[in-house]
């Protein structure tokens, strides 16, 4: 077996800190029985982080954060069969473990890599030999990582979720690290694709992507009310403007009208969505809420990226950095995803080529759309709702 260091890096939740700790010295533990620990090679850096880091919780753990990851087995637990795991070798890992997927979703939250359990902001992690997912040839550790939350989710929901098929016209609301990747999706399924975001940027990155037309909401509002509808709507905003915008796309009109519209949502939002029962029973519009994914939405997002089809627009800071990535998260700064990396210089990856520098752009989904400190405050608001409905967590306000 390789021999690894007694401690490593770690950039940990500490209860009270609105900014990652780091630990030089943080102890890298025994393995139990069928667990890996991995050698990082790129840690995926989300809103979510952002929102666990905001003083919301009174959650008294202390762990290393980081769900968005993959990595190089170096040591293998004492019932870990070393056929099926190929030390050297590069995995992207999965958020949940098998006993995991199996709970309810507010548990699984609270419970899962890096987000109760410590997770890959460190040189090395340790996961569930059932979490590793192997990443074929021409996928960049940086793309491999996204694919473990961004991919799989955008996946999940174009694929399974808004069942998008050959003929569809799909409407997108907020181009970032999920929204970018949902471009490419649909499209692979031979759908229209139209996006709606605030940003220049974003809509300029989803028509480099494929998208048909991209809108800020002043242009849809105006083609709605002109009569122009869709078949689907793919919603990582979620907000009360984009659900009324998506309603007003999908009920369409007595000429031009879907025939099954539906409306997925995946973004978190502290906004209350408001319809008419009316209009929903009329139109027939199916709300849908799309969660996070299986193995096999993994599998296919890695594949994508392996053959090409989709590119992914991520760039990476070192370990190090990672407190100034979760700043230009909070800014509102990033376009598309970023990742940390443990070691070698920062990285841009896109169409599966690495170049030297780092993309600077305008960012996730809810950031996408000028939203600011109000939004954030809010949704420390709806975070402590859910977490007050899990036991042994409690919020506080912030």
């Amino acid at each position: 077996m390789t021999s690894t260091p007694k401690t490593m890096l770690a950039a940990r939740y500490v209860p009270g800190n609105e900014r990652l700790v780091l630990d030089d010295k943080y102890p890298i533990r025994a393995l139990k029985d069928n667990e890996v620990l991995l050698k990082m090679a790129a840690a995926g850096v989300c809103h979510t982080d952002v929102d666990l880091l905001s003083g919301v919780t009174l959650d008294p753990r202390t762990y290393v954060m980081g769900h968005e990851a993959c990595g190089v087995p170096v040591k293998l637990g004492p019932k870990v069969d070393s056929k099926a795991v190929h030390l050297g070798q590069l995995y992207s890992v999965l958020l949940l473990d098998s006993c995991t997927h199996g709970v309810n979703g507010t548990s699984a939250l609270v419970n899962s890599l890096g987000i109760g359990k410590d997770g890959s902001f460190s040189e090395y992690f340790i996961v569930s030999v059932d979490m590793l997912v192997p990443v074929p040839d021409g996928v960049p550790p940086e793309v491999a990582a996204i694919a473990c939350d961004a991919g799989i989710t955008a996946y999940h929901a174009v694929q399974s979720t808004a069942q998008v098929k050959q003929g569809d016209k799909v409407l997108i609301f907020g181009i970032g690290g999920l929204g970018h990747l949902a471009v490419q999706y649909a499209k692979h399924f031979g759908a229209t694709v139209y996006v709606c975001d605030f940003k220049p940027a974003a809509r300029k990155l989803a028509l480099e992507l494929g998208a048909t037309e991209a809108f800020d909401w002043i242009e849809l509002n105006t083609k709605t009310t002109s009569g122009f509808t869709v078949d689907k709507t793919i919603d990582f905003i979620s907000s009360s403007q984009s659900f009324t915008q998506a309603m007003a796309a999908l009920q369409g009109n007595d000429v031009n009208f879907p025939s099954s519209p539906k409306l997925v949502l995946v973004g978190i939002s502290p906004d209350n969505l408001v319809f008419n029962t009316v209009s929903i029973i009329q139109s027939g519009v199916q709300i849908l809420g799309s969660p996070y994914g299986p193995r096999s939405a993994l599998v296919a997002a890695l594949d994508l990226f392996a053959n090409g089809t989709v590119r992914a627009h991520v760039s990476s800071e070192p370990l190090e950095n990672v407190n100034k990535v979760i700043d230009e998260l909070r800014s509102f700064t990033v376009l598309g995803r970023k990742v940390v990396v443990a070691h070698g210089s920062a990285l841009r990856v896109e169409n599966g080529a690495a170049s030297e520098g780092v993309g600077n752009g305008n960012g996730e989904a809810k950031e996408a759309n000028g939203e600011g400190e109000g939004t954030q405050s809010k949704r420390n608001s709806t975070i402590r709702k859910i977490l007050n409905h899990i036991p042994g967590v409690s919020s506080t306000s912030s």
